[in-house]
């Protein structure tokens, strides 16, 4: 117990303050759960999805060079231009033509108005008899030069295309005579 009126006064006071400061911090932990709750926001997001046509490929048309005469003692090249669908012969006069038709590759790709690569599987694809083999590489799409991988956008009304494939057909010295024949795989990816 206080002895005196002024020590029960500062007793009181000392507890004042001690309520008053504790109110203050009490005070704002409910001023700050107030401005949680008042800060609290939402949003509405958007969800977007958009469905193209897969890619299709199909094969109207196989890479042939025809039926070509060879000399014996020399190698030679022919050579089909995919743009010109025409076959060239080298000049040594190790290869000519010799019957068929030849034709350049071509292949139908259905899709969507999106970028498309396509490409090859092998660059150098061997074409057997059953005994031996003769060589086709130099692929090309589309024209010649092109190089076997390339990227078309088909236009938004017309989503259906043709591509062109040539490459060139090396034969070796002493090469057997025989129908060859051979495949390859070509891909078309969106980019």
């Amino acid at each position: 117990m206080p002895k005196t009126r002024t020590e029960a006064k500062k007793k009181r006071s000392a507890f004042q303050r001690f309520i008053l400061g504790s109110m203050i911090p009490l005070s704002c932990i409910g001023a700050l759960h107030f401005f949680k709750v008042a800060l609290a926001a939402s949003a509405t997001l958007p969800i977007k999805a958009r469905l193209v046509r897969a890619i299709e490929v199909t094969v109207s048309t196989s890479l042939n060079f025809g039926t070509l005469a060879m000399t014996q003692d020399r190698g030679g090249h022919a050579r089909m231009d995919p743009g010109a669908n025409r076959l060239i012969v080298d000049n040594n006069s190790s290869l000519s033509l010799a019957g068929g038709v030849p034709q350049a590759g071509r292949l139908i790709i259905k899709g969507a108005a999106h970028p498309i690569s396509i490409s090859i599987e092998d660059s150098v694809v061997n074409l057997t008899n059953g005994v031996t083999s003769v060589s086709v590489n130099d692929f090309n799409f589309i024209r010649e030069g092109a190089g076997n991988k390339v990227t078309v956008t088909p236009s938004v009304d017309d989503q259906v295309f043709t591509v062109a494939v040539g490459a060139t057909l090396v034969t070796k010295p002493k090469q057997a005579s025989g129908s060859y024949v051979g495949t390859t795989r070509i891909f078309a990816n969106f980019q």
